[in-house]
């Protein structure tokens, strides 16, 4: 399945979505991606018709119809379709379920899940199928159709009713798999899913970002080498060093102007930006909306 890491593309939510927060669709509004791929968001396949193949974690599988596909962010896949397939496809970023969900996607995943139990089936998806029994599957199916309506619409409040379907969705995944679940939690216990020093190197980033970061400067207060931490972040993450940190510094700054009203000016300098014209370039760069017209789309 995987090839050279430094192959693997990594999608930003722009690029994949019409929308910078939520996009639920089905299977005709855009192509698949059949060769290996990331994206810095969540993604859910809800397959009515079965036998498209994905490959994750290493294995490729042929789903079957009533089926659902969690993919965490920065997880390697792909998905080849069907003959007449019939799926939707769910996008959210990771601040759409709410400010509380701060892991860090490298942490252990026991740790992950002991404190964000919502993302609990992004992590075990290729361990577990999450497949259904036809009268299970019509109340998924009913919570997709409610958020392909709200969605349609967005009227006021219509964030925290998705937000509500989509957790319902996938509060019934780990109720109905529950057993398997906690199979795995006892399995994973005490196992790390990355490296100490790579988890060092990403918490350090995380809070020292209004910081003037530079490889150099976090090699040395991580104890590590300018190369080694290169090659940990190519690795784990397909980005260079300066791609993962802007990348955490745009996403932070997203965060930021939906939750707060604090003056684009000082939302640059908590994300490390000096000068507010440069990081506006920057922004609009990756997301083709400058601050102001970002934070204007993401609460109306």
């Amino acid at each position: 399945m995987l090839k050279d890491s430094a192959q693997i593309k990594t999608y930003q939510m722009s690029e994949r979505s019409e929308n910078l927060d939520f996009e639920i669709r089905d299977w005709r509004i855009r192509n698949p991606i059949v060769t290996p791929h990331r994206h810095e968001f969540f993604q859910i396949h809800v397959n009515v018709k079965g036998g498209s193949k994905h490959g994750i974690r290493n294995v490729e599988s042929t789903y079957p119809d009533n089926s659902i596909i969690f993919i965490l962010p920065y997880r390697v896949h792909y998905s080849i379709p069907a003959e007449n397939p019939d799926y939707h496809i769910i996008n959210f970023n990771r601040s759409f379920l709410g400010p509380n969900l701060t892991a860090n996607l490298f942490e252990t995943e026991e740790l992950i899940a002991l404190e964000h139990p919502e993302i609990i089936p992004f992590l075990y998806q290729g361990a577990i199928n999450f497949n259904f029994s036809d009268e299970q599957f019509s109340y998924i199916l009913k919570l997709v159709q409610q958020m392909h309506q709200i969605n349609s619409m967005r009227n006021m409040g219509w964030r925290e009713r998705i937000r509500g379907c989509l957790l319902d969705l996938i509060g019934y995944a780990m109720e109905t798999y529950s057993t398997e679940i906690n199979r795995q939690l006892n399995t994973q216990s005490n196992q790390s899913t990355q490296t100490e020093s790579f988890k060092r190197v990403i918490q350090f980033i995380d809070k020292n970002m209004s910081s003037n970061l530079t490889l150099e400067s976090v090699a040395h207060s991580t104890f590590l080498s300018p190369n080694y931490i290169s090659q940990l972040l190519k690795q784990k993450t397909g980005l260079a060093f300066v791609g993962w940190l802007t990348m955490k510094r745009m996403e932070k700054a997203q965060e930021l102007l939906l939750m707060t009203d604090n003056r684009i000016s000082d939302i640059a300098n908590e994300v490390g930006f000096e000068d507010e014209g440069y990081f506006t370039r920057r922004f609009k760069q990756k997301f083709n909306f400058s601050p102001s017209e970002f934070r204007a789309r993401r609460r109306h």
